[in-house]
């Protein structure tokens, strides 16, 4: 198959969503498949196209907010016909929209047109929870023409279905993929004392803070580990040094996966505490390194609680630092976690995504 897949941002970009598509991506080349990414490039320094593992990454300039790009859209209504699918990504964004206005008035061959939300049901921030309340009727709208929509979780199925009234029929829940056989085989950094870990992107919603001012309830061997960028790195790392943290909440940024995974094997606890997750992709890596996880009691976060040991759920925003660094300690006594994983190797996802594929374009 000839296979476009059209997402807001892409590699060197980290993320989510941009990781998710990623590894979708080359795990089709890699079964034979042809993918091109279709990609906004806000700040304008990267190669209008490039190549990365097998994959074409077309990248376009943006003409508005939210990932808008007239640029974009005209190569969709200009190319479609080359495609067998064009899969378009994150309903936060003018992603899925562009894709169904560019492609609607088409004719010729089946074209599947498949839509996966990464839905929260809310913004990261008051403005875009508005903007988004104002953009669902558009989004009920284009969502009615497309071939499929897949959703990351039950949970965000559960979302698609009561704000835009999509039938069970039309939507499949794929979750995302770990690359199982590299976690397992990482070799921990050798450490001492006892280290948390959270892998995230860095904003407010994600509640990183959180975790920082609980570390002063928490004996000296605890050191926090964070990996990832993101807006609000200035904002935490000002709020460990007026804790006087320094030395015991590390900022890495971001890492090669390789070095990732070293730290999953060295971490006692995997921490997410975010308010908005369609999923939560380093639960399922950190269960993969045999690591207790500790999360917020929000959105897809409960759905991986009830569906693995060794994840244990709270209210960590009506929580005190010190009750927070109570249950910090109370989950590294647990004991070395054990979950059948896989189902969430990539080569799986991927051939999830082909079978709905298939399916999609029989209707």
């Amino acid at each position: 198959m000839h296979i476009c897949e059209v997402v807001p941002r892409y590699e060197p970009y980290g993320g989510g969503v941009e990781t998710v598509v990623k590894q979708i991506s080359e795990e089709l080349v890699r079964q034979g498949h042809k993918v091109e990414v279709l990609t906004i490039d806000a700040g304008g320094s990267l190669q209008e196209v490039d190549e990365l593992n097998g994959v074409i990454i077309r990248r376009f300039k943006p003409t508005g907010p939210y990932c808008y790009s007239k640029p974009l859209m005209k190569h969709l209504s200009e190319k479609a016909l080359q495609y067998d699918v064009i899969h378009a990504h994150n309903l936060h964004t003018f992603i899925p929209h562009m894709v169904v206005q560019a492609t609607r008035d088409i004719k010729g061959p089946k074209l599947i047109v498949i839509v996966t939300g990464h839905y929260h049901g809310k913004g990261k921030t008051p403005l875009s929870s508005i903007f988004l309340r104002l953009y669902r009727p558009l989004i009920k709208s284009f969502l009615r023409q497309v071939d499929g929509i897949t959703c990351v979780s039950n949970f965000e199925a559960g979302l698609i279905k009561k704000h835009f009234g999509i039938p069970d029929s039309k939507i499949a829940v794929i979750p995302n993929g770990i690359i199982l056989e590299d976690i397992k085989k990482a070799k921990p950094f050798p450490v001492s004392g006892h280290h948390l870990l959270i892998v995230s992107r860095l904003e407010k919603y994600k509640n990183i803070h959180l975790a920082i001012r609980a570390m002063p309830y928490l004996p000296e061997d605890y050191r926090l580990i964070i990996i990832g960028e993101g807006p609000y790195r200035p904002y935490l790392e000002k709020l460990a040094a007026s804790l006087n943290l320094k030395e015991r909440v590390v900022f890495l940024g971001r890492l090669p996966n390789e070095e990732v995974y070293r730290w999953y094997k060295t971490c006692d606890l995997v921490i997410n505490l975010s308010n908005l997750e369609a999923f939560g992709l380093n639960v399922i890596e950190g269960l993969a390194a045999a690591k207790p996880v500790l999360v917020n009691n929000k959105t897809a976060l409960v759905e991986l609680c009830q569906l693995f040991d060794g994840v244990t759920s709270i209210n960590a925003c009506n929580l005190k630092p010190g009750e927070l660094a109570c249950y910090i300690m109370q989950c590294i006594t647990e004991q070395s976690i054990s979950n059948d994983l896989e189902d969430y190797r990539w080569e799986a996802i991927a051939q999830g995504y082909l079978r709905y594929y298939y399916e999609a374009g029989k209707h």
